[in-house]
């Protein structure tokens, strides 16, 4: 063996003692369902928590009483009443179909050929879109507490960092850390991105 195969392995020897060891595999979320073929990562979970069946309950009753209002109204010519109750109609419609998209929706992220995508259906909801690997700086987690008329309850989302500075949310709402800690190690593992510390992010201990 002549010294440059001697220098050579010994520097390979040194690289593998420094190396920072790997971390550890984290467990996939019982609510995902994962498919994965040569090329492609597919990520599917549904909404349905046991909340959506009350707000929906809660809509059929909210709504059946503005048909009555409206009924009332029109067919007495208020139309000050009609208008007052538009408002509270909107608002029940919203809340109907806020649980109605929670109890058939899912969300499904999906990366193939550089391409990361996040798509919400069957019905229509905001937050999809696509991302190129190459716009793509990093990846990190980050934890929202809402404050409401029932207390407070916290969510997770996964937000990336692009390469011209701009952070953009990818998929929000999800009810575990684990979740959005587990997406942020798969999609930067497959994008070949080094996790490196951003600002605000979720604790990963």
């Amino acid at each position: 063996m002549d010294l440059r195969t001697r220098s050579g392995a010994t520097n390979e020897l040194v690289d593998a003692l420094t190396r920072p060891a790997p971390p550890p595999a984290l467990p996939l979320p019982e609510q995902f369902k994962v498919v994965e073929t040569p090329g492609r990562l597919d990520v599917r979970w549904r909404w349905f928590a046991p909340v959506h069946l009350f707000l929906l309950v809660f809509a059929l009753f909210w709504n059946g009483f503005m048909v009555m209002w409206f009924s009332i109204a029109l067919a007495q010519g208020i139309t000050a009443m009609a208008l007052f109750g538009s408002f509270h109609a909107i608002i029940g419609i919203g809340v109907g179909y806020g649980a109605l998209a929670g109890l058939i929706n899912s969300t499904r992220i999906s990366l193939e050929g550089g391409l990361l995508s996040v798509r919400h259906g069957p019905l229509p909801w905001v937050g999809a879109g696509d991302w190129k690997k190459e716009d793509l700086a990093q990846l990190y987690g980050e934890q929202r507490v809402i404050s409401g008329k029932n207390g407070r309850r916290t969510t997770f989302s996964l937000n990336a960092m692009l390469r011209d500075g701009r952070r953009v949310t990818l998929v929000k709402g999800l009810t575990d850390k684990t979740q959005a800690l587990w997406l942020e190690r798969a999609l930067e593992t497959r994008l070949q991105i080094v996790d490196a510390p951003v600002r605000g992010e979720l604790d990963k201990r």
